[in-house]
């Protein structure tokens, strides 16, 4: 059996001097409070998020806005579930952890929902430090104005039961590399420690995920060898590769495996695998 080791979230309810701090799912009264004060900050210097106030009004009907509170106020809040669409902070209450906890929400609310990646646009730009803390990685150029494309890997590691160990290369590639049967230039390449479980399949000690450049056309291609013999060399989205163990995951358009099929030598389990042994 495979165990999910998951982050546990910490900010729920944080203890700061006097006051707690919540991170909870907004009300009305959260979302006059935020609006009171964005028009107050605009009014002051222009700057702030009170140009979206409808975009924020929208998040409260869809269950998409979510506030920390420092005693009864909501100094903060996140517009979207998993990544943030915004997030802003009151300007007297930043550096204080805040946006840290809402950050950690919604990697909490990601892994409970199997999402695998966040992706996130950094505007202005000064906000990319941020980010960057906390393990995001840009996607676009990064200037001192504009905004930054970034994304996360939500990771899931699992516990391997005891079992014999295999030796597993898991590889993502662009389209092209099916159609010149080229493996020089992949995108990434992992090498997780797996074991053989009694069923055939194959376990892996983390999540491996597949995302496509986002500048970059055509499928995704992923490669599946399980010591020395290639379980599939094809499109991600094609029966071949979920014959493998791929999922396509829906949500954020990754695919992933948790654990690998039972080779067609070992079970039923398909008849797409290619089989083919690696000279």
């Amino acid at each position: 059996m495979l165990v999910e080791h998951r982050v546990v979230l910490l900010y729920f309810v944080v203890s700061k001097g006097e006051a707690d701090v919540e991170v909870v799912k907004a009300t009305q009264a959260d979302l006059d409070y935020i609006l009171g004060w964005l028009e107050s900050e605009y009014k002051e210097d222009g700057a702030g998020f009170w140009c979206n106030k409808r975009l924020i009004i929208s998040a409260l009907e869809t269950d998409e806005l979510t506030v920390v509170r420092q005693g009864q106020d909501a100094v903060g809040f996140q517009v979207g579930n998993h990544a943030p669409e915004i997030t802003s902070i009151r300007k007297d209450c930043r550096g204080k952890g805040y946006g840290t906890a809402l950050l950690e929400a919604g990697l909490v609310r990601a892994l409970d929902d199997n999402v695998n990646v966040l992706s996130i646009t950094c505007a202005p730009a000064s906000s990319w430090s941020f980010w960057q803390r906390f393990g995001f990685e840009a996607v676009s150029p990064v200037r001192e104005w504009g905004e930054v494309k970034a994304r996360r890997i939500v990771e899931r590691r699992h516990d391997l039961p005891e079992g014999e160990s295999a030796d597993v290369e898991i590889a993502f590639y662009p389209e092209e590399a099916i159609y010149k049967h080229e493996c020089n230039h992949p995108y990434a390449v992992y090498r997780p420690q797996a074991v053989r479980l009694p069923n055939g399949k194959i376990a892996l000690d983390q999540r491996v995920i597949g995302i496509k450049p986002d500048d970059v056309r055509g499928d995704l291609v992923i490669r599946v060898i399980v010591d020395d013999e290639e379980r599939c060399f094809c499109k991600a989205k094609y029966d071949e590769a979920e014959a493998a163990g791929v999922i396509r995951n829906w949500l954020d358009g990754t695919y992933y495996l948790d654990q690998i099929a039972a080779s067609a030598g070992s079970s039923q389990a398909s008849v797409h695998q290619s089989g083919r042994q690696l000279p």
